[in-house]
């Protein structure tokens, strides 16, 4: 989701100084584990299924964010709308977010999805600005990727934690140079 702040408004994020929590529950679920080889492949497609079937229980729904969205000029107090479902005879889950106040006003769609034969969640964006991200998650908490947008060719990092039923915090994080992180929003949801 980073992309659809950061990278494609040409922001000036502020240095992450957010610690990772190891106790937080993923937003994708926690990603089982590979099907063993001996498995059937009727097992793995139950693994896929079941993957997104508890992301989908966890998620699926509208969430009303508010938080900083960083851009050009810096943070800005904002409002954001997300909604989740599953889409595309339930193969993904479809995520439409939405910034519906503040200074940087911002709309994408993703699509997410679990890979069993890489244990992988994986998130295919794409935003109302022309900009593009791909990342992929093996805890359902942090998501690596890249990103193409007005400011180029990126690193992105997510995090989001579903810290309780129907309450979430997220991060957008983004670097150009792969080691200094800037936020790119920071957001605390309810469902």
């Amino acid at each position: 989701m980073f992309i659809a702040i950061a990278g494609l408004l040409g922001c000036r994020g502020s240095a992450s100084k957010w610690p990772e929590d190891p106790e937080a529950v993923p937003m994708g679920g926690q990603a089982p584990a590979a099907a063993p080889n001996a498995v059937a492949a009727e097992a793995s497609t139950s693994t896929v299924e079941s993957a997104r079937v508890d992301s989908a229980k966890a998620l699926a729904g509208t969430w009303t964010c508010t938080g900083s969205v960083h851009g050009p000029g810096g943070a800005s107090p904002s409002e954001v709308t997300l909604e989740v479902r599953p889409d595309l005879d339930k193969a993904w889950l479809r995520t439409d977010f939405v910034v519906l106040s503040g200074e940087y006003k911002y709309k994408f769609t993703s699509y997410r999805t679990f890979d069993a034969a890489s244990s992988t969640w994986v998130n295919v964006i794409v935003d109302n600005l022309g900009g593009h991200a791909r990342a992929s998650s093996t805890d359902g908490i942090t998501w690596l990727g890249e990103s193409s947008g007005p400011m180029g060719e990126m690193k992105i990092r997510d995090t989001e934690h579903v810290v309780s039923p129907g309450m979430m915090n997220m991060r957008g994080q983004y670097s150009l140079d792969g080691r200094t992180w800037n936020t790119g929003y920071d957001l605390s949801c309810k469902k």
